[in-house]
């Protein structure tokens, strides 16, 4: 409680987030993180949209992302209650432009973002989010059916085009690299 009301201070302390990360890698901080007799987790997803500090953030996607490996929450934090999907996304969500049907589908808190809005730009915290979206999203079991994806027959045309886009993704890459230097 003390650690929370700390980082919902005007200006906490930036190493205050990776203290929160450290203790959501044990199971004790994670049950005290997700306890649904405390808002805890609401209050983390608050500090998600604080533009102020990156260390912060960063400790707090930590903190979200590591909760997430305890699978018998993840239909309350996706659920009304909590409702943790717009708080992940609405930092990796750009101001682009999409057409009316497709912004109808998106959450509200996503819809008609402001031009001035921009993703997060800090590629570890985009691609702690993202291991956070698919930890919630995929949960621990496999669906009935879906067990032996690794086993799944690809179509040759299908490899062979895969195959041929990672080929020239390795080029354009070396390309790159030979620029830079």
């Amino acid at each position: 409680e003390l650690l929370l009301r700390a980082l919902n201070a005007a200006r906490p302390p930036a190493e205050l987030g990776a203290l929160l990360c450290n203790l959501s890698q044990a199971p004790e901080g994670r049950r005290a993180l997700l306890d649904r007799s405390r808002p805890a987790v609401p209050r983390l997803l608050a500090l998600l949209r604080r533009a102020d500090s990156a260390e912060l953030r960063r400790g707090v996607v930590g903190a979200l992302r590591n909760c997430c490996f305890e699978h018998e929450h993840h239909e309350w934090l996706l659920g009304e209650e909590v409702d943790v999907l717009p708080f992940l996304l609405l930092p990796l969500a750009g101001p682009e432009e999409l057409p009316e049907e497709e912004m109808e589908q998106l959450p509200l808190d996503l819809q008609y973002l402001p031009p001035e809005h921009r993703r997060e730009e800090q590629p570890e915290i985009r691609k702690m989010l993202l291991e956070t979206l698919l930890l919630v999203l995929i949960g621990d079991e496999p669906q009935a059916g879906m067990e032996n994806l690794l086993e799944v027959t690809v179509p040759e045309d299908l490899e062979q085009r895969l195959q041929d886009m990672d080929r020239e993704e390795q080029r354009e890459w070396r390309k790159e690299q030979e620029e830079e230097q």
